[in-house]
């Protein structure tokens, strides 16, 4: 016989796994996939920049919402991006399910220039109209910087391609 109760108690249970049921989009998304626009990145690279983080592999310093990231370059890109702390590495910011390798004429404001093995910098607008030097956020020592850089980066560096996060809007 079913009670008032238990008739209650299923149909809270099946409204709480529609609620909790995924959208096709939030399928692939990585574990707490944060979506951000081009807006909020260039804000929250600037959080860092305004208070001249230095640059770690060991420490630690908040988000704007007091989460901890590392406090290099990863862990920077991690921040900007409001991936969970204390951040991905490099390699885990080329994870397909995070990122997606585009091309130099696709760059835009927030998007990542990617060496999967050393470095990543954030993307903050081409500094000529010939696309041959570009403006950068990046955490490297001593602090954050904002400079303009040759594309895709500076010689002896290893092989830097651009990656954008597959939820910015």
């Amino acid at each position: 016989m079913i009670t008032r109760r238990s008739a209650a108690l299923a149909a809270l249970t099946v409204a709480a796994a529609t609620l909790a049921a995924p959208s096709s989009h939030a399928a692939d998304a990585p574990a707490a996939a944060a979506t951000i626009t081009r807006d909020e990145v260039l804000a929250r690279t600037k959080f860092w920049f305004d208070r001249q983080v230095p640059y770690s592999q060991k420490r630690t310093y908040p988000d704007p919402q007091g989460k901890r990231y590392r406090t290099d370059s990863s862990g920077y890109a991690s921040m900007v991006l409001k991936l969970p702390a204390p951040g991905r590495n490099t390699q885990g910011l080329a994870d397909p399910a995070v990122t997606e390798k585009i091309t130099k004429s696709q760059l835009q404001v927030g998007d990542l220039l990617l060496n999967k093995s050393k470095h990543v910098v954030i993307f903050a607008g081409w500094a000529n109209a010939a696309k041959t030097r570009y403006w950068t956020y990046e955490q490297t020592p001593p602090r954050v910087k904002n400079r303009t850089v040759p594309y895709p980066y500076f010689a002896g560096n290893g092989t830097f391609e651009p990656y954008r996060y597959k939820y910015i809007r």
